[in-house]
Formats: C-alpha cells, sequence, structure tokens
C-alpha cells in the first residue's frame, strides 16, 4: 500500500530531481531504507532473483556431479 507524502517529507526525503539516492531511518526499528524510484527496484529485485536461480542451479549441479563421482565406474 503505498504511503503518501506531505509536502515537507517530499522536500526531505526526496530531495532535488537529479539528487543522488536518500536514506530514510526508522527510529523505531533504527533501520535506514534507501529510496530509489519503483523502476529501478523492479531491475533490482530481477537482478537478485537471477542471482538466487543461478545459485540453486549451481547447487543442483554440484550435488548431481557430487552424486555421479559416490557411484564409481
Amino acid at each position: 500500500m503505498p504511503i503518501e507524502l506531505t509536502e515537507q517529507q517530499q522536500q526531505r526525503a526526496l530531495g532535488s530531481p537529479g539528487e543522488h539516492l536518500r536514506q530514510v531511518v526508522d527510529p523505531r526499528a533504527g533501520a535506514t531504507y534507501i529510496l530509489i524510484p519503483e523502476s529501478e527496484y523492479e531491475a533490482v529485485r530481477e537482478a537478485i532473483e537471477d542471482r538466487r536461480v543461478q545459485r540453486a542451479i549451481r547447487a543442483t549441479a554440484l550435488r548431481n556431479a557430487a552424486g555421479r563421482m559416490d557411484e564409481g565406474p
């Protein structure tokens, strides 16, 4: 669910167009968040998912190779 920022929050959180990525701190959790445009987030999310898939494929390939080695000639 999107949260709409007030004018003051927009000024502080988003800064001027063209500025670097902005950090927002949640004082309750002590967590810091980076605000990025949704289109950039989607690209990053896809890259992370692709990396997870590649790791899973690699792990499966290694298990299969190890299993074949244990079988012997």
